[in-house]
């Protein structure tokens, strides 16, 4: 059984998270305007080629620029209204956990303890959905042994990993 229990969060953990929401923001608009950009110029390409070629028979309709105008700038304002819907969802639990600056901490059972001489570090292997493994310092790893608890901190909204004690 694991226990949890809700506490405020630290300053160091508030800017941690309002760090994780603007490193995101950048990503994702840069990433946007990117699509843009190459979006519009395929647009316009494909508008200058389809212009100037002709019929191949009476049967075929004429190209026409004001429709496809029409097509493209409804096409970038769906793509773009589901991005922008997509960021908020995603950003509104950050919001929310700087909002309300509240964390959980459950205590996990430690199931396996390794020691990874590549990198010179130590992990915990926890069953926790999420969170399978955790580094951690070399002098908690000699000190917890298999079947010990660990709390860890999450943030409350979005489940961000901030800690362990």
């Amino acid at each position: 059984m694991l226990t949890a229990y809700e506490e405020e969060m630290s300053h160091k953990e508030r800017a941690f998270i309002q760090g994780l929401l603007e490193a995101e923001s950048v990503g994702y608009f840069r990433t946007l305007r990117l699509m843009g950009i190459i979006g519009m110029g395929l647009v316009v390409c494909v508008g200058l080629i389809a212009s100037l070629a002709t019929p191949a028979n009476e049967l075929e309709k004429k190209f026409s620029l004001p429709e496809y105008i029409l097509a493209a700038t409804c096409f970038f304002i769906l793509i773009y209204g589901l991005a922008i819907f997509g960021k908020k969802r995603f950003s509104r639990k950050f919001k929310a956990d700087l909002r309300d600056g509240l964390k959980t901490i459950i205590a996990i059972p430690i199931q396996q303890k390794q020691f990874i001489p590549q990198t010179n570090s130590c992990h915990f292997h926890l069953n926790y959905p999420g969170l399978l493994t955790i580094q951690v310092s070399p002098e908690d790893f000699r000190t917890f042994a298999i079947g010990d608890t660990v709390s860890i901190e999450f943030a409350k909204h979005s489940k961000t990993y901030l800690g362990y004690f």
